[in-house]
């Protein structure tokens, strides 16, 4: 830092180039830096201090990864200034602030500058990253072999993608678009890849105008199979770095979205930029037929090895540790057809552990299961035709009348968001207190999102719908449409306790009610796993909720009972997990 500056302060982003969500190795700067290994958060290293800011998810994750040189800052709490406000605050004039502009989106670098030049500091891009400086035996650039996604799973073709793509461009009076999402790069050319743990993607670039595409990817990952194809449709390799000249080189209008690296944006001179979402972003986000065949298929197959799962775990003893469960739920998934790998790490958490809401159990520091206790297991898997992510919250012996109200309110809250009926364009935002009411009603609440988007053989939180509080509105939240995919998900955490959340994937449909039935929406829940009956309070739930949980349990028996075919034991099992629920 006082060799580059000097610099005042370094700003270390969770990101990598292209504003992952998660990433591979060797993008893990801040969790390196810091030792915090969640998949959000920010660090700021200064000459005689260093802190690091994280949402509710993360607050306790955070305390136990980080030695003393660190200072937690609880992001989207009051009184907790953001970065920008911080060092503003913090820092004397003149003074200069670095960041690698390739770890930064074009929206925080614009936002970062102007709040930082108000008060007489500049925000300096560092060509090479500073961090990469001092890691020594920093892990390799990824290069996992890129594969085609087939037809029969992707459901639509890269050409008539790309004529899509280019009639938005049209209307949008622009010339071309710089892509640099990789789920979006991976669904618009059909391709799938291995270079981040859990997400079926590659690290790569594209560039799209009205007469060509290339796609920017080290040409080693690509077989002769994948070049044939990409030759077919028109698009040419070029290397990875060479996004950055390409784009550049650009003529007229061109689209980059606020969430392009700053870097790229810098390529453009900002009279030629259109600051949109990417077109790509809305046509992933609305299934087609047979992607939403493909979702509903292979929840089916996930709630046959979670139903496995969980009767199996009903059977353990004190001798098996979270890392145990978490591989016994892997090992049910991995005997699925199609099944290609988990979507995430698997949350499995016992008791107080389960009030870490983005807990990763590890090996000798984890704890044994509890015949007497709460066990919550958030968990799913990438099959080739879709991609699952379901909670169960499950207590192993007896509940006490505390856990079980709390787990009922729980689920109110994942009825009242399930059974919604709203106009198509609705935002998410708009229906967050659904599953919030019952316990804000007794002055409670949780730290993290309602719901998410999920992709198709692709990321397992994808924008640019979601269900979430009004403080986190994205500027680009996409009103809910027919086709979309979102999670539901309520939970509940007391601290040093228990955990509770009750997590399940809904599809967008058409409502059947109402004097213009089609003309509004609701939701048809995809997961396919019973929800515990010894944990329901019946007497707490109003006759529609309890008239939706006994037709959820039913569906579930129906299809996943199918499903296990001649496994006579665990069918049995879900026979009675699935028994109606009746008022004493």
């Amino acid at each position: 830092m006082k060799e580059s500056g000097p610099l005042a302060a370094y700003i270390v982003p969770s990101d990598d180039s292209h504003m992952s969500e998660y990433v591979s190795s060797n993008f893990a700067r801040r969790a390196f830096i810091s030792g915090f290994t969640g998949s959000a958060g920010t660090a700021i290293v200064l000459q005689d201090k260093a802190l690091l800011w994280t949402d509710g998810r993360y607050f306790l994750q955070a305390d136990t990864e980080m030695d003393s040189n660190w200072t937690l800052m609880k992001a989207f709490m009051p009184g907790t200034p953001s970065e920008e406000e911080w060092l503003s605050a913090n820092l004397t004039s003149p003074a200069k602030v670095g960041i690698d502009p390739t770890t930064c989106s074009i929206k925080k670098f614009k936002v970062l500058q102007k709040t930082l030049r108000g008060v007489g500091l500049e925000l300096t891009p560092v060509t090479g990253n500073l961090i990469d400086q001092v890691w020594d035996n920093a892990p390799a650039f990824p290069c996992s072999p890129v594969s085609l996604h087939p037809i029969k799973f992707a459901g639509e073709d890269t050409k008539t993608k790309l004529a899509k793509l280019r009639q938005d461009l049209s209307d949008k009076k622009c010339s071309g678009i710089v892509l640099s999402a990789l789920d979006d790069i991976a669904w618009l050319y059909n391709l799938r890849g291995n270079d981040v743990n859990y997400n079926p993607v590659f690290y790569s670039y594209a560039i799209v105008t009205m007469n060509s595409s290339t796609l920017f990817v080290d040409e080693a990952k690509c077989s002769d199979e994948v070049k044939d194809y990409l030759a077919s449709i028109a698009t040419t390799i070029a290397s990875y770095d060479a996004v950055f000249k390409a784009t550049a080189a650009l003529e007229g209008r061109v689209l980059l979205t606020l969430s392009d690296n700053a870097a790229l944006g810098k390529c453009v001179d900002a009279d030629r930029q259109v600051n949109a979402m990417s077109p790509i972003q809305k046509y992933k986000a609305i299934k087609n037929d047979v992607e939403l065949k493909g979702m509903r298929d292979c929840h089916v197959r996930d709630g046959a090895a979670l139903c496995q799962y969980l009767h199996w775990l009903g059977q353990q003893g004190p001798e098996i540790d979270e890392v145990d469960a978490a591989d016994k739920a892997e090992y049910f998934r991995s005997q699925q057809d199609l099944y290609v790998s988990l979507s995430f790490d698997t949350i499995s958490s016992v008791g107080a552990n389960g009030a870490v809401i983005h807990y990763k159990p590890e090996k000798g520091a984890c704890k044994q299961l509890d015949p007497q206790g709460m066990y919550l297991c958030d968990s799913g898997a990438q099959y080739y035709d879709g991609t699952t992510d379901v909670t169960r919250t499950v207590h192993l012996g007896t509940p006490t009348e505390h856990q079980i109200d709390m787990f009922t309110k729980v689920l109110q809250g994942h009825i009242n968001l399930a059974k919604a009926i709203f106009p198509p364009g609705t935002k998410g935002t708009c229906l967050d207190a659904l599953a919030r009411t019952p316990l804000w009603n007794v002055g409670l609440n949780y730290q993290h999102g309602t719901g998410h988007g999920v992709g198709s053989f692709l990321n397992v939180h994808e924008g640019p719908c979601r269900i979430s509080a009004g403080n986190r509105i994205s500027v680009h939240e996409m009103g809910l449409e027919k086709g979309m995919v979102l999670s539901d998900e309520p939970g509940y955490y007391e601290s040093g306790a228990f955990g509770i959340r009750i997590e399940s994937l809904v599809e967008v449909v058409e409502s059947a009610v109402g004097p213009e039935k089609s003309k509004y929406l609701t939701f048809k829940v995809i997961t396919m796993a019973p929800i515990d009956r010894k944990l329901i309070n019946v007497s707490l739930l109003d006759d529609e909720q309890l008239t939706w949980i006994n037709n959820y349990h039913k569906e579930v028996l129906e299809k996943v009972g199918d499903h296990l075919g001649k496994d006579v034991e665990v069918r049995n099992w879900l026979t009675d997990q699935c028994r109606e629920l009746t008022r004493v």
